[in-house]
């Protein structure tokens, strides 16, 4: 694969701001029955000019959408206006929650959290529960829905206290659960999107039959089947080859999902045609979700869990590898560093839990560092979570698993069976991206480094070239991840008050992303491609992969009037779009 940073003159042209245009765009917008809101003052646009990721991009409109009509209508609009200002273009934004940028324009957004935020239904056709509900759903209300059904979304982010079920889709989020249950794609029953014609379809896997009579319409979602079908039959093995080797990927466009389980079964009459896999982390660069059906998993509740301090880097990996032979619902990562800083600062729990409960987890936290660990702080603590009924199928006793986890470089794995000793490693390990935050009050946790993955077999020498290069760089970054996909968050604590920053940025990712590389690994496991990581997909595709991409991206969006910038073609000047407050 190349390493260069990849780039496309014809869309630099596409940079210039257009203030005229978007005068215009706000005056033709409401001519053209547009209900919602249409927001230029300077507090709102300062607003939706960050989100969770290094950058700070003022957009120059916000409109809020009062529902699907609207988002036609802006639609609609906005490619009319390209023909005289080809600089506009429309960003989806949910909670801006993203940490790579993926919601932040100089052009304008559409906020589908505001108004499209219903949970519309919940169905139960037999043992199937599925949801629909509106793009601006928040992941945690749907919860709550879902859990009077005892079910739940096996694919829920880390962050699903604060995103959008929309937001998850648009970025094929992942998380903890995700070892055994995949991404939110492997979720999506059916979704609502508007197109490049401002109209609105309903988007689903598809039989060979089913696919034949839609090609066969005259509407953009058939055009659109029609040429990506054809597609990925002209490219089918170079879209095999480009593939990630890694359990979890939202980088590029899941083109290799989209016909399965090939194309000449397909055409036999077996499995699916389904666009959906590439609008789902699609980023909303081809086209704008406007509802969402999803497929939800029984809760699980007879689960252990087992904590293994690992005190020898080296054994990382094969700790994990043998957790894996059990099939564990997740194998959760967090470093020294992050229990450290939850030992630091008692008070980051007490806002989190019950006050008999934070007294009781506290007591758990120092009695684990003094007494068990014996003031020796682990490089890596790894929590299992395993499944019984699956350890039971395997005829696989807990005593059995628990050696075989000591003899692998764990020997101080321990079935954790008090509950108080389990919700405060799950405390530790959910607060460890907020608790970095205390580690120096003067620094921000910066998100460009933290969605590397690579094979599980090679997480140990991996991390230890990437404490390598922290110690390089001077930076301090805890680090938690999900050690079962052997998938790393890390985010260095950086001034951005500091003008050398935004080069350090530049300069770390480079390097850093060339060692994900180095161990067949990607720099993009479940926060998808946005600003920051979109200049480097040519580190883990090639020139033809690429290229297909592109091609994908044309095919629904040719005037380039959606989320431009992102998942292909980058526009985005990195250094001159780092914010510059922490």
């Amino acid at each position: 694969m190349s390493s260069s940073v990849h780039t496309h003159s014809k869309v630099q042209e596409k940079t210039t701001r257009e203030p005229l245009g978007h005068l215009v765009l706000s005056h033709a917008l409401k001519d053209a029955g547009f209900k919602g809101e249409v927001l230029s003052d300077k507090k709102t646009l300062e607003l939706y000019a960050t989100d969770e990721s290094v950058f700070s991009i003022n957009p120059q409109l916000v409109l809020r959408p009062l529902d699907r009509r609207d988002v036609e209508v802006a639609v609609n609009v906005i490619a009319e206006q390209t023909k005289s200002f080809p600089g506009l273009s429309l960003t989806p934004r949910a909670a801006g929650t993203g940490l790579g940028g993926g919601s932040l324009t100089d052009s304008v957004v559409i906020d589908i959290k505001e108004h499209l935020n219903q949970i519309d239904r919940i169905s139960k056709v037999g043992s199937k529960v599925t949801f629909t509900a509106g793009p601006g759903a928040m992941w945690r209300d749907v919860e709550k829905e879902l859990k009077k059904y005892d079910r739940y979304l096996p694919c829920y982010p880390a962050s699903k206290q604060i995103c959008t079920v929309g937001g998850a889709v648009a970025n094929n989020a992942a998380g903890p659960d995700s070892l055994r249950f995949g991404h939110v794609a492997d979720w999506v029953e059916s979704l609502e999107v508007v197109l490049k014609d401002g109209k609105t379809y309903d988007v689903k896997p598809l039989s060979y039959k089913e696919f034949r009579k839609l090609i066969k319409q005259k509407n953009a979602l058939g055009e659109i089947a029609k040429q990506v079908f054809e597609l990925v039959e002209s490219n089918e093995e170079t879209i095999k080859r480009a593939k990630p080797k890694t359990s979890k990927n939202s980088a590029g466009y899941a083109l290799w999902n989209v016909v399965t389980p090939s194309v000449a079964e397909f055409k036999k009459g077996k499995g699916t045609f389904d666009l959906t896999r590439i609008f789902s982390g699609g980023q909303g660069t081809i086209g704008i979700i406007t509802s969402l059906t999803m497929r939800t998993e029984p809760i699980h509740h007879d689960t252990s869990l087992i904590a293994v301090p690992v005190f020898n880097l080296s054994n990382a990996s094969r700790v994990v590898i043998e957790a894996l032979k059990y099939n564990p619902i997740n194998v959760e990562v967090f470093d020294a560093l992050t229990y450290d800083a939850a030992m630091q600062n008692p008070q980051f729990f007490r806002d989190r839990l019950p006050s008999l409960s934070y007294y009781r987890v506290l007591l758990s936290m120092y009695t684990t560092y003094h007494v068990r660990w014996r003031r020796k702080l682990p490089e890596f603590v790894l929590l299992i979570t395993l499944d019984n009924a699956s350890l039971k199928e395997l005829k696989k006793p807990m005593t059995e698993v628990i050696e075989a986890l000591r003899v692998r470089g764990g020997p101080s794995a321990r079935l954790i069976q008090n509950p108080n000793e389990r919700e405060m490693f799950w405390q530790v390990r959910d607060g460890s991206y907020l608790l970095s935050k205390l580690l120096d009050p003067n620094k921000r946790p910066a998100a460009f480094l933290e969605d590397m993955t690579v094979p599980p077999e090679h997480m140990a020498k991996f991390f230890s070239d990437i404490k390598y290069l922290l110690k390089k760089y001077n930076v301090t970054a805890a680090v938690h991840g999900h050690g079962g996909n052997a998938h790393f968050h890390f985010y260095p604590l950086l001034d951005f008050t500091n003008r050398t920053t935004p080069a350090l940025i530049v300069k770390m990712s480079e390097e850093f992303f060339n060692v994900a590389v180095k161990y067949g690994g990607n720099i993009c496991g479940e926060h998808n491609d946005g600003i920051i990581r979109t200049p480097h997909l040519s580190k883990m595709f090639s020139k033809n992969a690429i290229k297909l991409f592109e091609e994908t991206e044309h095919i629904f969006d040719p005037d380039d009037i959606f989320n431009p910038g992102k998942k292909v073609h980058p526009r985005f000047d990195i250094k001159s779009s780092i914010r510059k407050v922490n």
